[in-house]
């Protein structure tokens, strides 16, 4: 079985290459508390290597204009959102039919960076989990979703 999902992907991470102090605007200086920019700047910057490893497809949304936004501020600190749709794969333990229930995952890895190099993580810090939002509004045909789980796994794979 399949599942599809339709959120924001909001990454952060801190690039010093990037930060700034005090800058002129007009004929004055002053503090900007931050620079918001088209994500076309998102090509020009180093940007964690996100992905889905039990996607099927997905999509960006572009209707009228990408859906995403990035933001830079003066600490270096990069956040962007951008909207998403996932459909992944649910592999379905049917043994206990009609009384079984069901763990559907969307899984997020880093595609080529290692633990050395990248650390993935929920929220502000390591224990924060209240990331998942909107969750009371899923409807699934069939289905009754009773509850979300985020999990955090080192895996070593080849590449490693």
């Amino acid at each position: 079985m399949d599942f599809t999902l339709d959120f924001y992907l909001r990454q952060t991470w801190q690039d010093p290459r990037l930060a700034f102090g005090d800058m002129y605007y007009g004929y004055q200086k002053g503090k900007i508390e931050s620079l918001t920019v088209g994500v076309d700047y998102l090509e020009k910057l180093w940007k964690p290597d996100t992905f889905f490893p039990n996607e099927k497809k997905s999509f960006f949304h572009t209707a009228t204009t990408h859906n995403s936004f990035l933001r830079i501020d003066p600490d270096g600190t990069v956040f962007t959102s951008q909207r998403l749709t996932v459909t992944a794969t649910c592999p379905m333990k049917l043994q206990l039919f009609p009384m079984d229930s069901q763990k559907c995952r969307l899984e997020i890895e880093s595609y080529g960076y290692t633990t050395a190099d990248i650390a993935l993580f929920w929220g502000k810090d390591r224990r924060d989990q209240g990331q998942v939002v909107g969750f009371e509004n899923i409807s699934l045909p069939q289905f009754k979703p009773v509850g979300y789980r985020v999990n955090v796994t080192r895996a070593t794979t080849s590449s490693d």
